[in-house]
């Protein structure tokens, strides 16, 4: 199934104007000269993180726009999602943040010119499940601990002038520290305790780039949530997991454990842990997370793995 470009679908463009290194005018006027040159309809809104850009996507809905582009991080990505599921209506990614997990997930062109162009070329159009807690809807991971930490301790201005670099200092800082904590998960009604420095429910399986995945097995389209606890009491604990994992033994090592759950995760610990959502901050624990199966239609190239 492709988007039908024939019918000229109104088209409403969401651009974080902060995100990454991209430079906002060259992002806006290539994704509405690619639109126009093709008499398709739209309206480009550049988000100012005041708004609520869920409630704003709901409403575009009802005022009959029938296609979505976002281009940003993932963060501005995780709001447009949020706002579009159940509505059946396409979404396109532009990313240009600094991580991209989802669109990498997805096999998504990186680069800004291939991206725009995938809507114009043979593509097809995927539909992922959701993860959601409370009214809010996230489709890569909810986690709590060392992840959560080290996002609390990132700045913006400082992501947006080192990347990855920002995200890559403070996780390391995180892990040798070798916190653990014990939390206590309840799984489609059954209860289970131990100890671990990071617990996280994932709707995918590679953690912000290909190379490293939690489990190959991991789907974002099986209606299962995943419930991965990651552990370790060393440095080399954590150097063996991560080349483990680049070598595609993860289910061999026991500094990480994954279950599923079909219904529903409740996570609770004596600390009042951060929580992340598809890598903003969004609480603090306790947390409960449902799945939300085929929530989500995104385009994606022809032999885009889930």
């Amino acid at each position: 199934m492709q988007v039908n470009l024939e019918e000229k679908p109104k088209t409403y463009v969401v651009i974080n104007p902060v995100a990454g290194l991209s430079q906002l005018e060259v992002v806006r006027e290539r994704i509405q000269a690619a639109l126009q040159e093709r008499d398709i309809p739209c309206e480009i809104y550049e988000t100012t993180g005041k708004e609520d850009l869920r409630q704003m996507i709901r409403e575009t809905v009802q005022q009959g726009y029938k296609l979505f582009i976002s281009a940003g991080g993932d963060g501005t990505l995780s709001a447009v999602v949020d706002g579009l599921v159940g509505t059946q209506a396409p979404l396109v990614i532009i990313p240009t943040g600094t991580w991209n997990a989802l669109a990498r997930a997805l096999d998504i062109p990186l680069q800004l010119e291939q991206a725009v162009d995938l809507l114009f070329q043979e593509h097809t159009i995927q539909t992922i499940d959701a993860m959601q807690v409370d009214k809010n809807y996230f489709v890569l991971s909810i986690s709590a601990g060392a992840g959560s930490l080290t996002m609390k301790g990132v700045e913006r201005e400082e992501k947006r002038r080192w990347g990855r670099l920002a995200d890559l200092r403070s996780a390391i800082s995180q892990l040798l520290r070798f916190r653990s904590y014990r939390f206590e998960v309840r799984i489609d009604g059954k209860s289970s305790r131990f100890r671990a420095s990071e617990l996280m429910i994932a709707n995918s399986s590679i953690l912000g780039i290909k190379a490293l995945q939690l489990d190959p097995n991991i789907r974002m389209d099986d209606g299962k949530l995943n419930v991965c606890r990651i552990s370790g009491k060393s440095v080399w604990d954590y150097l063996g997991l991560a080349v483990k994992m680049l070598a595609g033994g993860q289910k061999r090592n026991w500094n990480m454990v994954c279950l599923e759950a079909l219904e529903e995760v409740e996570i609770h610990c004596r600390q009042n842990l951060p929580v992340q959502g598809d890598g903003d901050l969004i609480g603090r624990l306790p947390i409960t997370v449902k799945i939300r199966p085929k929530a989500i239609r995104i385009v994606t190239p022809l032999r885009a793995e889930v």
